[in-house]
C-alpha cells in the first residue's frame, strides 16, 4: 500500500509538474499578450499622434483656403470697381474729345471755305486780267 501511495503521489507529482509546466506556459502566452497589447497601444498612440498632426495641417491648409477665397474676391471687387471707374471716368473724357474733335473740325471747315472762296475769288480775277491782258497784247499789235 505504501508502494501504491508512492506511485499515486507520483502520479500527481507529475500532473502537478505538467498543470505548472502549462501554467507557465499560459503566463508566457499572457506576457506575450500583454506585451503585444502594450506595443498595440503604443502603436495606436502613435497613429492618434499622426492623425492629429494631419488634422492640424489639414485645419491650416483650410484656412489657407480661405485666405486665398477672400483675396480672390477682394481682388474681383478692386477689378470690378477698377472697370467702373474706366467706364464712367472715359466717357465723359471722350465726349469731352469728340466735342473737341467736332469743335476743331467745323474751324477747320470754316478756314477751307474761306480758303476755297479766296481761290475761286483769286481764280476768277486771274481769268479776267488774263482776258484783259491779252486785249490789251491785241490792241497793241494792232
Amino acid at each position: 500500500m505504501e508502494e501504491l501511495l508512492k506511485q499515486f503521489m507520483k502520479q500527481m507529482n507529475n500532473r502537478f509538474d505538467q498543470v505548472d509546466q502549462r501554467f507557465v506556459s499560459i503566463e508566457g502566452r499572457l506576457d506575450g499578450l500583454t506585451k503585444d497589447v502594450k506595443e498595440l497601444k503604443v502603436g495606436q498612440d502613435r497613429l492618434q499622434a499622426r492623425q492629429d498632426q494631419l488634422q492640424a495641417r489639414q485645419d491650416h491648409f483650410q484656412a489657407g483656403l480661405e485666405q486665398l477665397q477672400a483675396g480672390q474676391d477682394r481682388l474681383q471687387a478692386g477689378q470690378d470697381q477698377l472697370k467702373d471707374n474706366l467706364i464712367n471716368g472715359l466717357g465723359p473724357y471722350f465726349e469731352q474729345i469728340e466735342k473737341h474733335i467736332d469743335a476743331k473740325t467745323e474751324s477747320i471747315k470754316e478756314t477751307l471755305n474761306e480758303q476755297q472762296s479766296m481761290i475761286d475769288t483769286l481764280s476768277a480775277r486771274s481769268i479776267k486780267h488774263e482776258s484783259e491782258i491779252k486785249d490789251l497784247k491785241a490792241s497793241i499789235r494792232a
